[in-house]
């Protein structure tokens, strides 16, 4: 089970728990080293760091809510209320220009964006270096209320959710995930697969 560290602020992303993006379900060479760090901060949500070490990140996308899996793409997936009967999960799915993919739902099939659910598209910031390349985010508790309700969270509270790296039209397509997912071809939308991640002090 991962371990969601209770921080003050996004500045203490440091203190986080590492998650290594390492299982890569459907082969191939190209397994660049990604890690990731989730941590909640009272009141406010969860922070989120992802980072990869890539030299030359394939990076096409602008907008938001564009085909960023396709680029060189960095993403977490979460159910933030598992209690709550036939909740879904939010997808982000970021790129190295900060471009963020952000949608709701059951499966990859019936899906809305947040912000066609009427609710604040979350940016990411993102963060490069010599040789990687990465991104922070906030994820707001007024944007995980506006999808499953008035929610409390708390030390020993549990979400579900999975870590990332993919890059679907990349010199070198890759899958990796932080679980292992077993599916017949390459699909990140599969809830059943996701870890148990639980707040901690």
């Amino acid at each position: 089970m991962y371990q969601i560290k209770t921080i003050a602020s996004m500045a203490e992303l440091d203190q986080g728990n590492t998650a290594l993006v390492d299982i890569y379900n459907w082969g191939g060479d190209y397994r660049p080293v990604t890690r990731a760090v989730l941590c909640f901060i009272k009141d406010q949500g969860f922070a989120l760091r992802l980072t990869c070490e890539e030299e030359n990140p394939r990076a096409t996308f602008t907008e938001q809510n564009t085909g960023v899996c396709r680029d060189s793409c960095l993403e977490f997936f979460a159910n933030f209320r598992p209690d709550l009967p036939d909740t879904g999960y939010i997808n982000f799915e970021g790129n190295a220009n900060g471009a963020l993919l952000c949608c709701y739902g059951s499966c990859v099939e019936e899906r809305k964006t947040i912000a066609d659910m009427g609710l604040e598209h979350p940016l990411p910031k993102v963060i490069q270096g010599e040789g990687f390349w990465g991104y922070e985010l906030m994820i707001p508790l007024s944007l995980i209320e506006g999808v499953y309700g008035p929610s409390r969270f708390e030390t020993g509270s549990v979400i579900r959710g999975n870590f990332f790296k993919c890059g679907d039209e990349t010199e070198f397509p890759h899958f990796g995930s932080y679980t292992k997912i077993d599916w017949e071809y390459p699909s990140f939308h599969r809830p059943q697969f996701f870890a148990e991640m639980q707040i901690t002090d």
